[in-house]
């Protein structure tokens, strides 16, 4: 059976031993697999994902409709990036002003900065249908994230939140978009440095959040990583992974999502060739976790990363990224590539190899 969040095809022993040990039925597994819930490890082991925040806005703004159509809105079933449909719990309604929230659910994944956050809407009359961000959503303020003074919304999530609103009203309507805890939860992350402020991005590729708990997503890396032998993709999300897919025609099952556990994949990896994905924020954290892993990058600080970023136009942030981009690739031996939120190329080495 394939998961059709990550495509992986899940043996059927796996699925019955899973069953077994985790004491639920094997069609109650099935159906928490068709769901895109759940993760299969290789030891049987069942990890729960979550929902991102693009998926909680989604649900919020379709929460929101309802109230401003007159109908009741305790539960909101929507559609996912993945084209999977959730059904999610709405708190925080207030059918008078036709708000609802989503609180973001990391599932399995503990170290999920968002999690637990609660992601707004509002509905309000307007002549046609409109998307705008509120307070608590990040604002792009240089170039090479997206169009410089826009929300970090990502753009298929507009268009999801348009797709799910319109299930339930047809005329116009002004949905907005706000994270009440936003700004002051975004300050304790790299998104600053990379210049997003104000708040936090509204993002994921696919609508789940893949459950990362380190020994978790080792084994799930050691089970995936262990029969690609030629070459061999290590992306940080599935973003990366998307962008390598489409931009540089990389074969999508030759890629490993490995989140925060990219060099543990390259370690383990017996592929001949090794190629790293990732966007610029993930390269950012990766510092911090690569500092574990004995990857000594010379400049490993993030308070060095914030003042040099903090100064930096696209260009010195191109030729930034392309130095962090050849050190990371010296220090793993992995060619390496990093994406911005326009899926152009913001750093890469290559190794002269074939």
């Amino acid at each position: 059976m394939r998961d059709p969040v990550s495509g992986r095809e899940y043996p059927e022993a796996l699925i019955i031993t899973a069953a077994e040990i985790n004491s639920i039925s094997y069609d109650a597994l099935i159906e928490e697999i068709k769901r895109g819930r759940v993760v299969l490890l290789e030891d049987g082991k069942i990890l729960k994902r979550g929902y991102t925040t693009g998926t909680c806005a989604t649900a919020a703004s379709k929460a929101a409709a309802l109230l401003f159509a007159g109908k009741e809105a305790k539960k909101v079933e929507v559609t996912t990036s993945a084209g999977i449909k959730v059904e999610m719990a709405v708190e925080n309604a207030d059918a008078e002003e036709s708000i609802a929230c989503v609180r973001v659910d990391s599932g399995d994944y503990k170290g999920d900065t968002f999690s637990g956050l609660l992601i707004c809407a509002r509905a309000r009359q307007f002549p046609v249908f409109a998307i705008r961000a509120g307070k608590g959503i990040g604002i792009i303020k240089k170039a090479g994230l997206g169009k410089v003074g826009a929300p970090d919304i990502y753009p298929h999530i507009l268009m999801d939140i348009e797709t799910n609103v319109k299930e339930v009203i047809t005329g116009g309507v002004e949905i907005e978009i706000f994270v009440p805890e936003g700004e002051a939860i975004a300050k304790d992350t790299v998104l600053p440095m990379l210049g997003i402020e104000g708040g936090i991005p509204i993002f994921g590729a696919t609508g789940f959040i893949e459950p990362y708990t380190e020994d978790g997503y080792k084994h799930v890396i050691d089970f995936v990583v262990r029969d690609i032998r030629e070459i061999i993709g290590v992306s940080t999300g599935e973003k990366s992974k998307r962008i390598a897919v489409e931009k540089l025609n990389f074969p999508a099952d030759n890629i490993v999502v490995a989140g925060n556990y990219v060099c543990y994949a390259i370690e383990k990896s017996r592929a001949k060739k090794k190629v790293i994905f990732a966007m610029p924020a993930k390269i950012c954290d990766m510092l911090e976790i690569e500092a574990h892993d004995h990857f000594d990058l010379e400049f490993s600080t993030v308070a060095e990363l914030v003042e040099r970023l903090k100064v930096a136009d696209y260009e010195r942030l191109k030729s930034f990224f392309q130095t962090l981009a050849a050190e990371l690739a010296r220090k793993t031996g992995a060619d390496v590539y990093v994406f911005d939120n326009s899926s152009d190329t913001l750093g890469a080495f290559i190794s002269d190899e074939d």
